[in-house]
């Protein structure tokens, strides 16, 4: 009888996010087969509690998502604040221009940028609203020769495109339900790590002992999700496959 053995994968160097997905993928491969997790009455019990674990993972990784989210749009913010000043000082120069034309341009932007004192520290919507205001002021008709004169178009542009890049960012950000809760991705990964290991292992074990073909096709459903993700994992790194088969699974 041939040996059955577990195909290698090397399951601490998945990311989060795939970890997720080769658990699913399980699950996925085992539902388009004919088999009933029934037959085993303890395969039934790890094979639920795995299952079980899936809502709660994947709501830790929504939440991660949702907090690198907020860390993008922090730091969007801070370009756009950072574009807001440069504009400010890009007319300090004409504070005390000898051209009339030059004058009159400063004090009508300065004047027209002292009605937005201070949007930097609003809320990021009115913020957005009110560099919207600004910006379209500022490239209208009625401001554009002053802009021209004071040859501050850059300035008005970069403001224009990192609001606009901020705006799209918070627009598209998730409202998940996992900010109500709190998720250690870490421990969940680490018990549903040691679950498959003991479900994986167990299916191995019988598959060599017995000889009902359940746990010889349980175990090539396993397999079949390790040596794709194994596969990921090679072309990652750049390095050949490793062996397909191990007695056990690394950690």
């Amino acid at each position: 009888m041939d040996n059955q053995k577990l195909t290698s994968l090397h399951l601490i160097s998945l990311h989060h996010a795939e970890f997720g997905q080769f658990i699913v993928r399980f699950f996925e491969d085992f539902s388009q087969t004919s088999l009933d997790a029934n037959t085993d009455a303890d395969f039934k019990r790890m094979f639920d509690a795995l299952q079980n674990q899936i809502p709660n993972y994947n709501s830790a990784l929504d939440q991660i998502r949702a907090s690198e989210e907020s860390e993008k749009i922090a730091n969007a913010d801070k370009v756009r604040d950072t574009d807001v000043q440069a504009l400010k000082d890009s007319i300090k120069p004409y504070r005390n221009a000898k051209a009339q034309t030059e004058k009159d341009a400063y004090t009508s932007i300065k004047i027209l940028l002292d009605q937005y004192k201070g949007v930097e520290d609003a809320s990021y919507e009115e913020e957005t609203n009110k560099l919207n205001t600004l910006i379209t002021k500022l490239q209208s008709p009625e401001y554009s020769s002053q802009v021209a004169t004071l040859g501050i178009v850059k300035f008005v542009n970069h403001l224009s495109d990192s609001n606009t890049a901020f705006n799209d960012l918070f627009a598209h950000r998730s409202y998940q339900t996992s900010q109500k809760q709190t998720y250690d991705v870490k421990v969940l990964r680490k018990t549903l790590t040691n679950d498959y290991r003991q479900m994986a292992n167990y299916t191995a074990t019988l598959a060599n002992v017995k000889t009902d073909a359940f746990y010889k096709d349980a175990l090539a459903v396993i397999n079949n999700g390790r040596k794709y993700f194994s596969d990921v994992l090679a072309r990652r790194s750049g390095k050949p496959s490793p062996p397909k088969t191990e007695n056990n699974i690394k950690k």
